[in-house]
């Protein structure tokens, strides 16, 4: 991998972290991020299909964002996106691979297992109606994203660091 190649890859991975943050801005402003701080949200109550459409739609964004570094480490890196029907799966836990001469991990086993409830979901969001989804399982998502979030970008961090020493290009 050239420098220029690194260079890109970091500055998408910083891209998309900060595309995570605006969605943590956004379920902020509704009393939803860190914590779930409020009964409704514009006068609908959490389980209300508006709300949890409105959740669910930040979510499965949340996890987009994520599949678009994943994708973006196994084309420009590992030069192997996974095809077929289990692919976004595949996906996953290809970024969890210590490939020696290569690539560290970009994200660890345990961090992948955190993540892969919302790999379900996302998929789940862009197959049914909205008024299908369950609102307990959204919630239960919301409720777990700052834990899953503190652990990918610190793995994110991590990886785009140690992608650095390996090319000789320490901040």
């Amino acid at each position: 991998m050239t420098p220029e190649v690194y260079l890109l890859i970091a500055a998408k991975i910083k891209k998309e972290l900060e595309n995570l943050q605006a969605l943590e801005r956004e379920l902020a402003a509704y009393g939803l991020y860190p914590a779930v701080t409020v009964g409704s949200v514009g006068g609908f109550g959490l389980t209300d299909a508006a709300v949890v459409r409105i959740v669910g739609s930040i979510l499965h964004d949340y996890y987009t964002a994520l599949e678009k570094i994943f994708e973006t480490v196994a084309t420009r890196i590992d030069r192997s996106l996974p095809r077929g029907e289990t692919w976004h799966k595949d996906l996953l836990e290809q970024m969890t691979l210590d490939v020696p001469g290569l690539r560290p991990p970009l994200i660890s086993a345990a961090t992948a297992r955190r993540l892969d409830p919302y790999r379900g979901f996302r998929h789940v969001f862009r197959n049914v109606y909205g008024y299908n989804l369950s609102p307990a399982r959204v919630m239960e998502l919301l409720k777990d994203l700052p834990g899953t979030a503190t652990a990918v970008k610190d793995d994110l961090a991590r990886f785009t660091s140690r992608l650095g020493e390996l090319m000789g290009m320490t901040d």
